[in-house]
């Protein structure tokens, strides 16, 4: 089964995504931080999506999604922020494959958001 790198730094955050992920029957690979999502993207090739929080202790989201882009080209990416959506999308536009996800957020946004990268529930 493949997995889905969610990088959440705030514990409740992390464990409703997880459960949310795992109850569409994703695999997830939970990180704190950015240096603990690049090591577990650099030794999990099965990871198929990575989901990425703006407000990371040790790095920017957006800083994470591009050194994620520079190992992985291809890897479909959803940004969660509590920021403007509008704002991340027009700073993401340019980028191939990355969703926008507005927290708070639920379950089925966040399903969508992976939906809206090409990453589906059946093919997990």
């Amino acid at each position: 089964m493949s997995a889905i790198l969610l990088v959440e730094d705030e514990f409740l955050v992390r464990l409703f995504a997880i459960d949310a992920l795992e109850d569409a029957g994703f695999r997830v690979l939970p990180a704190e931080t950015a240096a603990a999502a690049l090591n577990i993207l650099r030794a999990a090739p099965d990871v198929r999506a990575a989901v990425i929080d703006m407000g990371l202790p040790d790095s920017p989201g957006d800083q994470l999604a591009a050194e994620v882009r520079a190992l992985r080209p291809d890897l479909p990416i959803v940004i969660a922020s509590g920021r403007s959506g509008r704002e991340l999308r027009e700073q993401f536009a340019d980028q191939p494959r990355v969703a926008v996800l507005v927290k708070p957020y639920t379950a089925d946004l966040l399903i969508e958001a992976l939906a809206a990268v090409g990453v589906d529930r059946a093919s997990t």
